[in-house]
């Protein structure tokens, strides 16, 4: 089920972070962030109970992938442990949350889909989609 438009909150965040006011508690959904115009940036899924200074990827309610730092890689992030991916920079980044499966998968779109990595998920509290941006 793809999802359009989002409604976002950008007020809960410190930092330049937002998380969809929508929440998902079962089923299967995916979305997509076009991130070929940012030189920083995450796309993820957190749950509520991340702290308005926390970053998507550093705590244990927040799964992600980013492209960020001086050597410009991707990387997984979840409680603070960062996955390297060698992977190009996606121009469009595909989630799809499977909450009966738990798992949260980020794929590379571009003429084809791409896998860069799957999360395994130990909540079952409503996750929301989430992403910062640095840079335009």
């Amino acid at each position: 089920k793809v999802l359009s438009p989002f409604h976002w909150s950008a007020c809960e965040f410190c930092i330049s972070q937002v998380m969809c006011s929508q929440g998902f508690s079962t089923g299967s959904h995916y979305w997509e962030v076009i991130t070929k115009d940012s030189d920083g940036w995450a796309v993820g899924v957190a749950h509520e109970m991340i702290g308005k200074r926390e970053k998507l990827g550093r705590t244990e309610h927040s799964w992600c992938v980013e492209w960020l730092g001086p050597k410009k890689q991707l990387s997984a992030w979840h409680k603070d442990q960062e996955t390297l991916l060698q992977k190009d920079k996606p121009l469009k980044v595909g989630v799809f949350l499977e909450l009966q499966k738990k798992t949260v998968s980020f794929y590379s779109i571009t003429d084809k889909e791409m896998l860069l990595h799957t999360f395994e998920i130990s909540t079952s509290n409503p996750l929301y989609p989430a992403f910062w941006l640095f840079t335009l």
